[in-house]
């Protein structure tokens, strides 16, 4: 098996599934790695699986997540505005550590200076509709805490925004990406098994 598949694997196992030993030397072997990314963002289309690797990431890196829509979105039907969002995100950002889900280009102008890392998810657009969908009917009315702080609703206009997202969003968040500080790492993934394999290169 590929050194960094049983790695993206492991870190999604159970300790009593694999055995105690082996993923500890996993986990020391990713925060040795990691140490010098303690700040982190993580970028992409809606479904393309942000959530999950904020999570992943965060659990064995011990790092705090913050969910921008969590933070961003008052009920399925309200918002607060960009300066209020920009507001709350001070004080995160004045921090030594975190990881940071969630695109809001208006917001990376203030968060890119601050970041050691960023990830950057693309998927087919179909992938990512497929995933939206599916995680909608998951948590629906189920009182289920939807991993990403997403509202529990989804229409025409937010397919609309996801399939657009490449040519439009996701092309602003390049720009501004390209433009970063020359030391600023950054990872542009399919897949979290691409992160993991360009993580361990």
């Amino acid at each position: 098996m590929h050194p960094t598949k049983k790695l993206h694997e492991l870190l999604q196992l159970s300790t009593q599934a694999r055995g105690f030993h082996e993923v500890k030397s996993i986990k020391r072997r990713l925060m040795l790695i990691m140490a010098d990314y303690q700040r982190i963002l993580i970028l992409g289309t809606p479904g393309a699986g942000k959530s999950t690797l904020t999570t992943q990431l965060a659990k064995h890196m011990h790092l705090p997540a913050v969910r921008l829509d969590q933070l961003f979105w008052v009920d399925d039907q309200h918002t607060i505005t960009t300066d209020e969002l920009l507001e709350k995100l001070q004080p995160i950002l004045a921090t030594d550590e975190w990881i940071i889900d969630g695109n809001y280009a208006s917001t990376l102008s203030q968060r890119l200076p601050r970041t050691q890392l960023v990830i950057l998810l693309k998927v087919p657009r179909l992938v990512a509709i497929w995933r939206v969908i599916k995680r909608y009917l998951t948590y629906r009315g189920k009182g289920a805490s939807n991993p990403g702080g997403n509202p529990d609703t989804i229409d025409w206009e937010f397919i609309s925004y996801i399939w657009h997202f490449p040519e439009r969003q996701g092309r602003e968040a390049q720009q501004l990406l390209d433009n970063a500080p020359p030391d600023l790492r950054i990872i542009t993934a399919k897949n979290h098994q691409d992160v993991f394999d360009q993580l361990f290169k």
